[in-house]
């Protein structure tokens, strides 16, 4: 079998998957639903995907391991566009998939208010794509800016005031990303919030119509950035790339971290945990971001959803806290020849499993904090969200042994 063949093959094979996983997740999660619960649940979840979209876009695109070809090809502009976008919608699509699951996979009455359904999975992906394409745009226009405030003497002064005012450590080539992601959030969690209080006022139809101005909005950005594709491209690279590379751009932030800090992990395990601890905080303010998916989760049970609304966030939360795990697989980040080399595999399970369990203990204080101010998840949830957690991480970690023993690099 030819590695033209085998590719397409391993391409077909995971789409598949992620096709039936996606409808699959939305007929657990609302297949039982009456319209009007299925109508919140998009909502809360196109909330939840706000913040999401907000935040992970560039650790989609930068930096871009092609670089190198596309600048050899010389890209043509719309070849380019087409490029950008493909690689951002490999990580999208399946997400589509579960809006339109969550509205339509009625198992109980499959085509009442089918007409409704259908409106509101045009308002899900209308919503979606829209915040995505502001999302892509304002991203890739931001190296220029990020260059500008690492470089400049208005970007030091900055520094040097926060770190004198704040005690922390600031780039501020990390400015227009951290304004990126709280414009991007605010726009697609206000449309949201303001789509339901109209739709309920004055009928679906109009908050079919809040999307689409997002829809229209994120075209309009979408539209603009083709003017000057390769050069917002470039820029953006390569200031990811230094970005990423040499972590905050402070020496004092790179070596925050020391190894005989993690007194929760075996000694034997404490290395490997500590060398993928320091490569995550370089590509991933990790803490940050848990912080916000507990913030948001808060958030969500203030509105009073279900029982069962919560237990499954609080589930969905826990599983997404091992993307950490993937992150880890990169050849960037560790390569699986030099893993081989350095310990056994199984050492390795260990390593990535155990790297883990320190957000244990801030999803059970945050549970039981939201059990005490809301009275759920009560105990037996909780245990659910733990299993599924523990598992789910024994799983991804097991994955990465696998594709370390069948790689060749």
């Amino acid at each position: 079998m030819s590695t033209e063949t085998l590719i397409r093959n391993r391409s077909i094979t995971r789409n598949a998957a992620l096709i039936l996983l996606a409808t699959f997740a939305g007929l657990i999660w609302a297949g039982d639903y009456s319209f009007d619960e299925r109508v919140v649940t998009l909502r809360y979840l196109l909330f939840a995907l706000s913040g999401l979209i907000a935040f992970i876009t560039p650790y989609l695109l930068f930096p871009d391991p092609g670089v190198t070809l596309v600048q050899l090809a010389n890209l043509t502009k719309g070849r380019l566009i087409k490029y950008i976008v493909s690689r951002y919608i490999t990580w999208q699509w399946p997400l589509l998939l579960l809006i339109a699951s969550i509205i339509l996979g009625d198992t109980q009455a499959p085509f009442s208010e089918f007409s409704n359904k259908l409106l509101y999975a045009f308002y899900g992906v209308f919503l979606f794509v829209g915040l995505n394409l502001i999302s892509l745009s304002r991203y890739l226009r931001s190296g220029s800016d990020s260059q500008f405030w690492q470089e400049s003497e208005k970007g030091l002064r900055i520094r040097k005031q926060v770190a004198d005012y704040m005690k922390y450590p600031l780039d501020p080539g990390s400015i227009p990303s951290m304004i990126n992601t709280i414009a991007v959030s605010v726009t697609g969690m206000m449309a949201v919030v303001a789509g339901a209080f109209l739709g309920e006022m004055y009928g679906s139809t109009v908050e079919l119509l809040t999307a689409a101005a997002v829809l229209i909005l994120g075209l309009i950005s979408f539209v603009k950035l083709r003017v000057q594709t390769a050069l917002h491209y470039y820029a953006t690279n390569a200031f990811y790339n230094e970005f990423f590379n040499s972590g905050s751009g402070d020496e004092s932030t790179v070596e925050r971290r020391k190894a005989d800090q993690l007194w929760w992990v075996p000694f034997e395990l404490r290395a490997g945990v500590w060398q993928f601890l320091q490569q995550i905080d370089r590509k991933i303010p990790a803490g940050r971001a848990v912080l916000a998916g507990h913030f948001l989760i808060w958030f969500v049970a203030y509105q009073r959803p279900g029982e069962e609304f919560i237990t499954v966030l609080w589930i969905i939360f826990s599983v997404v806290h091992h993307l950490f795990i993937l992150l880890t697989m990169q050849k960037s980040m560790a390569p699986n020849w030099l893993l081989r080399w350095i310990d056994s595999p199984f050492n390795w399970f260990l390593i990535r499993f155990w790297m883990q369990l320190r957000w244990l203990v801030p999803l059970f204080v945050s549970m039981n904090a939201q059990l005490f101010v809301f009275g759920y998840p009560k105990l037996p949830d909780q245990l659910t969200v733990m299993v599924f957690y523990l598992l789910s991480g024994a799983l991804l970690s097991a994955a990465g042994v696998f594709r370390m023993k069948r790689s060749v690099q």
